[in-house]
């Protein structure tokens, strides 16, 4: 069964128009799958209008990092997708970044069908991530392996995410965060966020002209200063702290519901 045969809308985000590079690649990935999706127009990092979802001086107090204005327009077009697909009134969307691609077709279309099943247990299910930390908690439905990490790793390259989880993200006015570092921090949403393991999806902007963040993330990093490496770190202790509490209050959740579910 190919993924166009579950009743979830696909949104890809781009900036191009079309007949662009990473336009026409994700046009072919979709062909491919069988998908039909909603391509959503981003924002360019050179549009004013980002900055007014954007509190710099939250991240400053808050982030272990300052966000390029590239990583500001991802943000703003993630977001964007978010108010589209609860417009739309399913459960839940198939979001995509338009430099994906799908490494096994059919068992991508096995972990949409498995991860639907188990729709219950997460708001955001991932098929990227970069360097995942810990694995926590798995399980296995059919084919498809489900881990949840200690905290999410980097990537929103390709997920799937619930009704609820897009209102409660959106239910912060101005983010300070990248995207996918947001989902890094689930405790701040009471989001459960898990990953199919292995990847099944790939982020290839180095094949599609490089990475469009990259080279402004780098200039970032040569312009921290000593003091904001030193609060990054005990924001990272922080961030350590409460994941394992957050763990706890998961499991403890976990177990009160097996005792609710037990019929007599």
């Amino acid at each position: 069964m190919s993924p166009a045969h579950f009743n979830v809308p696909c949104y890809v985000l781009t900036i191009e128009s079309e007949g662009g590079v990473r336009r026409a690649h994700a046009s072919q990935e979709l062909h491919s799958l069988g998908l039909s999706a909603v391509f959503v127009k981003g924002f360019h990092k050179s549009d004013p209008w980002i900055v007014s979802e954007y509190s710099e001086p939250l991240n400053l107090l808050l982030s272990k990092r300052g966000l390029t204005r590239g990583e500001i327009a991802v943000y703003c077009g993630h977001r964007k997708i978010w108010r589209e697909f609860l417009s739309s009134g399913h459960s839940h969307a198939l979001i995509l970044e338009d430099d994906f691609r799908v490494s096994n077709r059919a068992e991508f279309a096995a972990a949409i069908r498995d991860g639907l099943e188990q729709s219950a247990n997460w708001d955001i299910l991932k098929f990227f991530d970069f360097k995942p930390k810990r694995v926590i908690e798995s399980l296995t439905i059919n084919s498809t392996k489900l881990v949840r990490y200690k905290y999410a790793a980097s990537g929103a390259v390709a997920y799937m995410i619930s009704r609820d989880a897009a209102q409660k993200l959106l239910s912060r006015k101005r983010f300070f965060r990248a995207v996918d570092e947001d989902f890094s921090w689930p405790w701040e949403f009471g989001l459960s966020i898990w990953s199919v393991s292995p990847n099944l999806v790939m982020e290839i902007s180095d094949v599609l002209g490089g990475s469009l963040l990259e080279k402004d993330r780098r200039v970032a990093k040569r312009r921290r200063n000593i003091a904001r490496s030193v609060w990054g770190n005990v924001i990272q202790a922080y961030k350590l702290v409460r994941s394992k509490l957050y763990e706890v209050e998961l499991n403890r959740r976990a177990a009160h519901k097996e005792v609710v579910e037990i019929p007599e």
